[in-house]
C-alpha cells in the first residue's frame, strides 16, 4: 500500500513539474492536436451532411430509418471551421505559451460535449446512440489536460448525458440504457486511455529534463552549472527579473593554479576545482546560479544580493574556506581573485553584466597574486557613442 501511495505521490509531483516547467510544450502541442481535430470533425461534419441530404431526400427515408442531418449538426459545421481557423492563427503566429491556448481548448471540448450530446439525444431520441463514447476516447487521447481538469470534465458530462438521457429518452421504451451503459463504457475507457497518454508525456518529459539536466551540468563538478547551462539559467532569470534585476554577480579565478597542476599534478588540481564547487555551493542558495565557465574561473549569480557589506563578507568567506581547504590537502593557500557586479532593480543585459565582472576580477588580480583580491562595482548600460 505504501509503494502505491509512494507511486501515485511521485506521479503527481512529475505532473506538476510538466504542467509548470512544460507549459509551453504542452500548449504547442494542444493547438497543433485543437488544428487538427477541428479540421477532422469539419471535414467529416460536412461529408456526412451532404451525403445524408442525398441519400435521405424524403419523409419515407425517415420512416425507414435513414438518418438525416439535424440542426445540431449543421450548426456545428461553421463552429468547427472557426475553431480551426483560431487554432491556425494561434499556432502560426506562435501564441504557444499564453493561457489562451488552454481556455481554448476547454472551449472546444465543451463545444464537442454539446453538440455530441444534442445529436445522441435530441435528433432520434428513439434510436440508440453511439457518438458520446467515441469522441469522449478520442478528446482524451488528444488534448492534454491536467488530471483533475480531464476527471472532473469527464465525470461532469457523463453524468449530464445520462441524465438528459434518461429524461428525454425513457419514454422511447428501454433505450435509454443501452445508452447509459454505453456512456459509462466511453467514460471508462477515457479515463484509462488518458491516464495512458498523460503517464506517457509526464515519463517523456521527465527523462528529455534528466538528459537536459545532465548535459547543462559540468562533466566534473557534477552539482554546478557548464557554460551551456548557467548561460540559459542566468537567460532565463533575466527575462523573469527585468527591467528590476536586484542580484550580485560574482566572477572568481583561483591565483597561479597552473602551480598546482604543474608541481602537484592534475588530480590534485582536479580535487582543488571540486573544493571550489563544494564551497560555492555549501554559501549559497539552491535558488542561486552557479558555474564554472572554464579552467578554475568560476561565476555566481545570487538573487536578491546587492548589499555591498553582505557581499564582501561571502566572498571573504570564499576564499577563507577554500584556502583552507587547499592548505589542508598539502598544496600550500591557494589566493583567489574575484570581481564583482552589484545590480539594484535595474535593466540588466547578460553580456555587459558578465564584462563588468570580468574586468573587476582582472582589476583585482592585477593588484597583486600574493593574498585574496575583491573588487565591487556597479552594474551600468554601455556608455552612448
Amino acid at each position: 500500500m505504501q509503494k502505491l501511495l509512494k507511486m501515485l505521490r511521485d506521479r503527481r509531483e512529475a505532473e506538476q513539474k510538466y504542467l509548470t516547467d512544460g507549459r509551453r510544450a504542452i500548449a504547442k502541442q494542444n493547438i497543433v492536436t485543437l488544428t487538427n481535430m477541428s479540421l477532422a470533425i469539419f471535414v467529416i461534419s460536412a461529408l456526412a451532411a451532404v451525403f445524408g441530404l442525398l441519400l435521405t431526400p424524403g419523409p419515407a427515408d425517415e420512416a425507414s430509418g435513414a438518418l438525416r442531418p439535424c440542426v445540431a449538426h449543421l450548426v456545428m459545421i461553421p463552429v468547427m471551421l472557426a475553431f480551426y481557423a483560431v487554432s491556425a492563427f494561434f499556432g502560426y503566429k506562435g501564441k504557444t505559451g499564453t493561457s489562451d491556448v488552454g481556455l481554448i481548448c476547454l472551449i472546444f471540448e465543451l463545444t464537442v460535449y454539446g453538440f455530441v450530446t444534442a445529436i445522441d439525444i435530441f435528433a432520434h431520441p428513439d434510436r440508440p446512440a453511439c457518438f458520446m463514447p467515441l469522441v469522449m476516447v478520442a478528446l482524451s487521447a488528444g488534448l492534454y489536460f491536467s488530471t483533475l481538469t480531464s476527471y472532473l470534465m469527464n465525470i461532469g458530462v457523463t453524468a449530464v448525458y445520462i441524465i438528459l438521457d434518461v429524461i428525454f429518452k425513457s419514454s422511447y421504451g428501454s433505450v435509454w440504457r443501452y445508452d447509459v451503459f454505453f456512456a459509462l463504457v466511453g467514460f471508462c475507457a477515457a479515463v484509462a486511455v488518458g491516464e495512458h497518454v498523460r503517464g506517457h508525456q509526464v515519463s517523456e518529459f521527465v527523462s528529455k529534463m534528466r538528459y537536459k539536466l545532465l548535459s547543462m551540468r559540468d562533466p566534473m563538478l557534477e552539482n554546478i552549472y557548464n557554460k551551456r547551462g548557467y548561460g540559459d539559467a542566468i537567460d532565463n532569470y533575466l527575462i523573469a527579473h527585468n527591467p528590476k534585476v536586484r542580484c550580485a554577480f560574482i566572477v572568481l579565478d583561483l591565483n597561479d593554479f597552473k602551480h598546482i597542476n604543474d608541481n602537484y599534478g592534475h588530480d590534485m588540481g582536479d580535487c582543488i576545482l571540486k573544493c571550489m564547487s563544494d564551497t560555492l555551493v555549501s554559501l549559497f542558495r539552491d535558488t542561486d546560479i552557479i558555474g564554472r565557465f572554464g579552467g578554475d574561473e568560476f561565476i555566481v549569480l545570487a538573487d536578491g544580493l546587492n548589499d555591498e557589506t553582505a557581499v564582501e563578507k561571502k566572498c571573504h568567506s570564499i576564499a577563507e574556506t577554500i584556502a583552507k581547504k587547499a592548505d589542508g590537502y598539502g598544496v600550500g593557500k591557494v589566493y583567489s581573485s574575484i570581481g564583482v557586479v552589484l545590480c539594484d532593480a535595474q535593466n540588466v543585459d547578460f553580456d555587459r553584466l558578465f564584462q563588468i565582472a570580468d574586468e573587476a576580477m582582472y582589476e583585482a588580480k592585477e593588484m597583486g597574486r600574493d593574498t585574496d583580491r575583491f573588487t565591487l562595482r556597479h552594474y551600468s548600460e554601455c556608455p552612448k557613442r
